[in-house]
């Protein structure tokens, strides 16, 4: 009977320590680990185990300054606070990371809950063989949310998930999930999904918004890395002045978070660069001043869509300029182009 008590007491320690250090918060280390979809497989990495919390993205920013672009970031975490969890993926972004899953001694290779949301944060982002990255429908600290607060958060998640380059369908796999639960994705949804998007492009996919006036406008609007600005591509339809010809054209609209005022008080040449082609681009109108940066209209012409609606789906394009290359995906943009040109067909009366 002693010996049995003994053990009881050991094993109700053992379960209690588990719990504790379950419930630690998140720390950093640098390791070198060997990753399937690293180049090189074996190199130094970010360890980040435990519970994301509000001191989580400051103790990251002060670690990853240390580190190259292209560093990966291995995560086993059971979750935390989602707002902490979407700044960490931000700055995991920012410094052009990659992100993974994996296990210590005392940590499971686990990603669940709000941690999903940081992983999203990777450019390239992969799920190894054994590893569980779990979602589920999330909750307030104190008190259920409301339907109002509910409505917010998902809006903030899914706009979220859009610029990370991931399906924001992943919402729907959460919201089936009550909170006391998690559902774990396997290898083949997360692919759907681009959760795990091994082998495809790492940027941001073309999708459809709507402007207050209920205008369709296609977009497209990597994060910044390494702190370089800010740049989105939009596109919408406008009036022809030649209505016998084209009573409808397409204009790319390019935005550029900055606030030297000086540098935008001038034409910037930009060209876009896709399968190894430049195509010249326009500018039609003056910068204007906008929330965070300046804003100009640009022409299009047929040749440069007609490349971008034949690229492959995991194409990347070059916005090129003498402000920055930045890189842009191809994918989706078919789809949101026909979808303009349909829209705006129908509502010319033909």
């Amino acid at each position: 009977m002693m010996q049995l008590s003994r053990l009881v007491i050991l094993a109700m320690g053992l379960l209690i320590w588990i719990h504790c250090q379950s419930a630690l918060a998140m720390t950093f280390e640098k390791q070198e680990r060997c990753i399937s979809a690293a180049k090189p497989n074996c190199q130094p990495v970010i360890l980040a185990v435990g519970q994301i919390d509000k001191q989580t993205s400051d103790q990251f920013k002060s670690v990853a300054k240390d580190f190259p672009q292209g560093t990966w970031v291995v995560l086993s975490s059971p979750g935390g606070s989602v707002v902490n969890a979407l700044r960490l993926g931000q700055q995991i972004r920012e410094a052009g990371f990659n992100t993974t899953i994996g296990s210590t001694d005392y940590s499971p290779p686990n990603c669940l809950s709000s941690c999903a949301y940081a992983f999203a944060g990777g450019i390239s982002r992969h799920l190894p063989a054994g590893s569980k990255y779990g979602i589920h429908q999330f909750r307030g600290i104190d008190k259920a949310l409301n339907e109002d607060e509910s409505q917010k958060i998902s809006a903030t998640l899914g706009a979220y998930l859009d610029v990370m380059g991931v399906d924001r369908h992943l919402l729907d796999y959460a919201q089936v999930t009550t909170s006391d639960k998690v559902n774990v994705l396997t290898l083949a949804q997360a692919k759907l999904l681009r959760v795990d998007n091994t082998g495809q492009s790492p940027y941001p996919r073309w999708r459809l918004e709507a402007s207050a006036t209920g205008q369709l406008i296609a977009v497209n609007n990597p994060p910044p890395v390494n702190g370089k600005p800010t740049v989105v591509l939009a596109l919408i339809t406008q009036a022809s002045t030649n209505k016998n010809i084209n009573p409808k054209k397409i204009v790319l609209i390019l935005f550029h978070k900055s606030d030297d005022e000086l540098l935008f008080n001038q034409e910037i040449d930009h060209q876009i660069l896709l399968n190894q082609k430049a195509y010249d681009l326009k500018q039609i109108d003056s910068w204007q001043r906008k929330t965070n940066g300046y804003q100009a209209n640009f022409s299009i012409d047929e040749n440069t869509l007609n490349a971008l609606q034949n690229a492959p789906e995991e194409s990347t394009l070059i916005l090129k300029s003498n402000l920055s290359n930045t890189r842009f995906g191809v994918g989706g943009f078919k789809n949101v182009y026909q979808a303009l040109i349909g829209v705006d067909t129908k509502g010319s009366g033909k």
